[in-house]
């Protein structure tokens, strides 16, 4: 008969070792970050001054026109390709 092993579980955050899951979880639960995104070309930045300056968005001038695809996930149907 084999030896059988006893598990322990580690915690994702800082590598610790607990003897049983729910310490693990609740030793470093996980963090969100919150971005900002850049109203031209859609890639997130760690803070809205970052998000604003990345591709020269005026917020005072007129929105740009919503892609195809933003378009058709509101609803409205593509025809022509």
């Amino acid at each position: 008969m084999g030896t059988k092993l006893k598990a322990k579980w580690m915690c994702n955050g800082c590598g610790d070792i607990h003897a049983d899951e729910d310490s693990a979880i609740e030793c470093c639960p996980p963090t969100i970050i919150e971005v900002d995104v850049c109203p031209v070309c859609r890639d997130d930045h760690r803070n809205e001054a970052d998000a604003l300056d990345c591709c020269g968005y005026d917020p005072d001038a007129s929105q740009p026109p919503p892609t195809a695809a933003e378009l058709e996930a509101a609803g409205q149907l593509r025809l022509i390709e």
